[in-house]
């Protein structure tokens, strides 16, 4: 995977997603919704999202390794990402550099950089290996294990990156020792409930699909059955009668679907180690690789002890994929706080190796993933909400695996319900909505396609949302059956706007009238003599009147048709206002 080339790369501001309080409140999580909605807002409708964070100890490099990333994204992975301009001024906060406030403050030293969660401002487009284009989020996370932060908000930040990211780097100095397994194992619990959930939703999920799809082959056939019954009693030529027994014969009973394992809860885990001192400028990059990967497996190999081997199972058990890079000293003059930002001072084997971990991150990017489902920005969004609230009772109450399952199976939910939302209207849409090439529907007709499209809509959140308890599954269902009545009711005035007949009566009655007037009085003048007798006199009158009616009925039609236009103006409004908004509600 690529970054995708455009003409001009965002550039943006750190802004802070999640802020954590003080002892005062018991560092509870606040999240900021606007900071939230400025950035989502920024990814194309429909498009997935893939989110990258750092997390790791207090002064470990990671905003400096960001700002990395933000040039290698910026720079599109050139080949010289990392010397362009001969000086990384971007957040540089060392002292006497004019700094450029366009990336992740970061300076040598020992004071803490970041606090809370903080995320760039503008996502990056990513095109993947299959040729997907994907919005790329940034995260970057407070500094754990330091002086000032409790055990309890290290944990609750760890936990809350580990939930909301696609890509994990869990940035460590030297070496990864056990208590960096241990962080990970908070959430093997949850892991563990999660894959039963959704082993237990998957099951629930093929056995609705499937009797969704008998359903819809039963009414296929019907149709077919009853097509051949007209055609038969209607004389039908014999080649069209058999063509459709052929039919008939050809729709195939369903079969049930091979049942797949669901994958782990959370997707891949990137271990960096800092400041590894056993490279040599003379290794090459296999070689360097090699020793990764033999560096992973003795950190994950099978322990005597008990806890230790279980702590590695359950970890593993949790993660798609759990990778290892190391990275060497960038350089003492890089650490000190007088670092200009040269790169010409950074260890030619850090420029190196810190290449090859930029294309290993972005070479196999995946979209963030939860339940099977991959993410929309406004999918994503819900998730986060749903997250931030789980943790916001501060720092001494870490949630249960209980907890956090519930929240994952509500903001499951709310995307179940807008997913089949939008898939219902835009059924609709392509059979009775504003768009063109579209007919009018007669009113069955109507009724027919609107009512399969709402057992489809149906049948798929049912299909999506089997995880949680059944009462907030119902509740959220329920709230689905008012939205899709409400989308209907847009679609039949769209519908009813197509027909040509539609008030007919208003128009035919008085041009009826108005003709007949007409005639009337054209008639009299030809028939009525022309002189002083009464019968003369009474004609006269009459073609008056008849002129009259003739003028009061077009002078009427004139005024219909003027309020008609009226209506016409505020209707015109009411459906742009529907296709803007696409029938879905945001949650």
């Amino acid at each position: 995977m690529a970054p995708a080339s455009t003409d001009a790369a965002p550039r943006g501001r750190p802004l802070t997603l999640i802020r954590c309080g003080d002892a005062t409140d018991d560092y509870a999580f606040v999240l900021d919704e606007a900071c939230l909605d400025e950035v989502l807002k920024k990814v194309p409708s429909g498009r997935k999202v893939a989110v990258v964070s750092v997390v790791g100890a207090f002064r470990t490099g990671k905003s400096f390794l960001l700002t990395l990333v933000l040039r290698y994204l910026r720079e599109k992975g050139g080949r010289d990402w990392l010397e362009k301009g001969g000086t990384l001024s971007e957040g540089n906060a060392n002292e006497g550099v004019n700094s450029q406030k366009d990336a992740f403050e970061w300076r040598g030293g020992r004071n803490r950089m970041t606090t809370g969660i903080t995320v760039w401002s503008e996502p990056f487009e990513v095109t993947s290996n299959k040729g997907e284009l994907l919005s790329v989020i940034i995260l970057d996370t407070q500094g754990l294990f330091d002086n000032e932060t409790p055990m309890g908000l290290t944990s609750c930040i760890f936990g809350l990156s580990t939930l909301m990211s696609s890509f994990q780097v869990y940035n460590v100095a030297n070496r990864i020792q056990e208590d960096n397994l241990q962080q990970l194992a908070l959430f093997t619990e949850y892991g563990r409930m999660a894959l039963d959930a959704q082993r237990q939703a998957r099951k629930e999920a093929s056995s609705i699909k499937k009797d969704h799809a008998l359903q819809r082959n039963e009414e296929r056939r019907q149709e077919l059955r009853e097509k051949v019954k007209a055609a038969r009693a209607c004389d039908g030529s014999l080649d069209k009668v058999k063509q459709l027994e052929a039919e008939l014969a050809k729709e195939s009973v369903v079969e049930d679907d091979a049942f797949e394992e669901p994958p782990p809860p959370f997707q891949r885990l990137e271990f960096l180690v800092r400041d590894w001192t056993e490279f040599e400028d003379s290794l090459s990059d296999t070689d360097m690789e090699q020793q990764m990967k033999t560096y992973l497996d003795e950190v994950m190999a099978a322990r005597h002890a008990n806890d230790l081997q279980f702590t590695r199972e359950q970890i593993t058990q949790c993660f798609v994929s759990i990778g290892c890079r190391l990275l060497p000293h960038p350089g003492f003059a890089v650490t000190s706080k007088k670092y200009d930002g040269s790169t010409a001072a950074i260890e030619p084997l850090f420029k190196r190796c810190v290449d090859r971990f930029m294309r290993s991150v972005f070479s196999d990017l995946e979209p963030k993933s939860i339940n099977g489902s991959e993410l929309t920005a406004l999918e994503l969004g819900n998730y986060v909400r749903a997250y931030a609230a789980m943790f916001s009772g501060g720092a001494n109450r870490f949630p249960q695996a209980r907890t956090m399952l519930e929240a994952t199976a509500e903001a499951n939910n709310r995307n179940a319900r807008a997913k089949a939302l939008e898939a219902y209207c835009a059924d609709l849409d392509s059979k009775c909505g504003a768009g063109p090439g579209v007919s009018y529907l007669e009113p069955r007709e109507f009724r027919t396609v609107e009512k399969r499209a709402r057992s489809d809509a149906l049948c798929a959140f049912d299909a999506m949302a089997t995880m949680g308890r059944k009462a907030s599954i119902l509740e959220t269902r329920a709230s689905l059956d008012l939205e899709l009545s409400k989308a209907r009711d847009r679609f039949r005035l769209m519908n009813d706007a197509r027909n040509p007949f539609r008030n007919v009566e208003f128009y035919v009655l008085p041009m009826l009238v108005a003709a007949g007037s007409f005639v009337a009085r054209r008639v009299t003048d030809f028939l009525c003599p022309n002189d002083e007798t009464l019968l003369a006199r009474t004609c006269d009158r009459a073609e008056d009147a008849f002129d009259h009616l003739y003028g009061g009925v077009v002078f009427l039609m004139l005024l219909f048709a003027a309020q008609r236009l009226v209506a016409m103006k505020k209707y015109l409004k009411v459906v742009g206002a529907g296709l803007l908004d696409g029938g879905v509600k945001r949650d």
